[in-house]
């Protein structure tokens, strides 16, 4: 964990030595800003994936409908890469401050623990609900996502046959997310990781908006209810599509 934590730290130990930045940088490496931090990249992730549901709902349109919307974002052309460029920067983002964090609290609990006194982080490992299994989720659709850059985004899988989903010349997106959904790899891959994507916002939501300062005595059940419901309408919609493979098979 401290191996992976200095690792992560190198970005920001470069970046401390620019003219200017280095108050900053220091500020966002503390154990506060680390968390606000990911807190914002969380959020902002959280909007990428209602987006990536809204398109994915389309396939429920027919292949027609979901094919144009493929082709439109393909159009986008050096704004989709660079989309694509900042969404992976804020996910690697996310995924470095998750595993910094998590060092800073083990190393307090140790700490703590030396002395007889007990304390449980937000983002602890051990055991004891969501909040526990925080950085393990994270760690799981990080795998997932890497499998699904595979899948779709490079089409580089060796057991799958893309010709097959290739019209004139052109991959259809509709027949290529059938063909990859209908591998009982990349199904069983992707239930799982969508049941634990809405174990990790179950707790994310609630968590980063802690951080950022959105908490009140009077409110605090509201926003654990609307985190839950948030999460799993999130993971439940993304598990319709692997429903919608099974039916159409």
């Amino acid at each position: 964990m401290d191996a992976l934590c200095r690792i992560c730290c190198i970005p920001a130990e470069l970046l401390a030595k620019v003219p200017g930045l280095g108050p900053i940088i220091r500020m966002c490496c503390t154990s506060v800003g680390q968390k606000v931090l990911m807190a914002l990249t969380g959020l902002a992730l959280c909007g990428f994936l209602v987006t990536h549901l809204s398109g994915n709902l389309l396939l429920f349109a027919g292949e027609e409908q979901f094919n144009a919307y493929a082709e439109k974002l393909h159009s986008m052309g050096p704004l989709l890469k660079m989309a694509e460029v900042g969404l992976l920067t804020i996910f690697l983002a996310h995924l470095g401050l998750a595993i910094s964090t998590t060092a800073m609290s083990r190393r307090a609990r140790l700490k703590q623990y030396a002395e007889k006194e007990s304390k449980q982080e937000a983002f602890a490992i051990p055991n004891g609900g969501a909040s526990s299994w925080m950085l393990l989720t994270g760690l799981g659709i990080g795998a997932f996502v890497l499998l699904h850059l595979v899948d779709l985004r490079f089409e580089l899988r060796p057991d799958l046959d893309y010709s097959s989903a290739t019209q004139d010349g052109t991959d259809k997106a509709y027949a290529t997310v059938h063909l990859v959904l209908s591998s009982p790899v990349s199904f069983v891959a992707y239930g799982v990781a969508l049941i634990l994507l809405g174990i990790h916002l179950s707790h994310g939501i609630r968590s980063a908006l802690q951080s950022l300062g959105v908490s009140h005595p009077r409110w605090d059940k509201l926003i654990e209810i609307g985190s839950m419901l948030f999460a799993w309408a999130i993971a439940l919609g993304f598990l319709c599509v692997l429903g919608w493979v099974a039916l159409t098979g």
